[in-house]
C-alpha cells in the first residue's frame, strides 16, 4: 500500500469517527480540510516526480560528455561527487554544475554568500546567476571559509573568461 491509499484510508476512517463521536461542524471542517490536504500532498508529488534531467554522479558526467578540461572543486568533502565539484568544458562552452549542463553564455553573475545568522555558523555559498527560467540561481556550498569560497568563485569567472581556443590556463 503506498502513502496516497494509506493516507486516503486514514482520513475516510477520521471521517467515519468524526461523523459518530463529535458533532456536524466538526465534521464539516474535515470535510474542508481533508481535500485541501490531500491536494497539496498530490502536488508536492507532482514537483518530486518532475526531477531535472541532472546527472548525479561524476561517473555519469564522463560517460556522457567525455573529460573535462579543468574540474573546479568547490566543497573539499564532496570533491568526488557532482555536487561538489564544478567541470569545465571549454571547447563545448558550458560547465556541468551540480549535475546540471550550463552554458557559458547563460551565466550572468558569480558571488558569494554567507549564510551565517547572528545565531548559528553557516556556510558559504557560491552562487550563480544564470539565465534559465528553472534554474535562476545555482547555490554551491562551499564550506566555512570565505577565502576558499571567493577563490573558488574566481576560478568560474576565470573559467568562463577563457576563449574556447585554450581549454588550458596558462601557468
Amino acid at each position: 500500500m503506498d502513502k496516497n491509499s494509506l493516507l486516503i484510508a486514514i482520513a475516510i476512517l477520521a471521517l467515519i469517527l468524526t461523523a459518530v463521536f463529535f458533532n456536524g461542524y466538526a465534521l464539516f471542517a474535515l470535510l474542508i480540510f481533508l481535500p485541501i490536504v490531500l491536494w497539496r500532498i498530490l502536488k508536492k508529488k507532482d514537483k518530486t516526480t518532475k526531477e531535472d534531467d541532472k546527472l548525479l554522479t561524476i561517473a555519469e558526467v564522463l560517460q556522457q560528455y567525455g573529460e573535462p578540461d579543468e574540474s573546479i572543486v568547490v566543497d573539499a568533502t564532496r570533491g568526488n561527487e557532482a555536487a561538489g565539484c564544478i567541470l569545465v568544458y571549454a571547447g563545448q562552452r558550458q560547465l556541468i554544475v551540480e549535475g546540471l549542463p550550463v552554458r557559458y553564455d547563460a551565466i550572468v553573475d558569480v558571488s558569494i554568500v554567507n549564510t551565517a545568522t547572528p545565531y548559528t555558523f553557516g556556510q558559504y555559498q557560491v552562487v550563480l546567476t544564470t539565465t534559465m527560467s528553472n534554474h535562476q540561481y545555482l547555490r554551491l556550498d562551499a564550506g566555512l571559509d570565505a577565502e576558499w569560497a571567493r577563490n573558488v568563485a574566481m576560478e568560474v569567472i576565470d573559467a568562463v573568461r577563457l576563449p574556447s581556443s585554450s581549454a588550458q590556463r596558462p601557468s
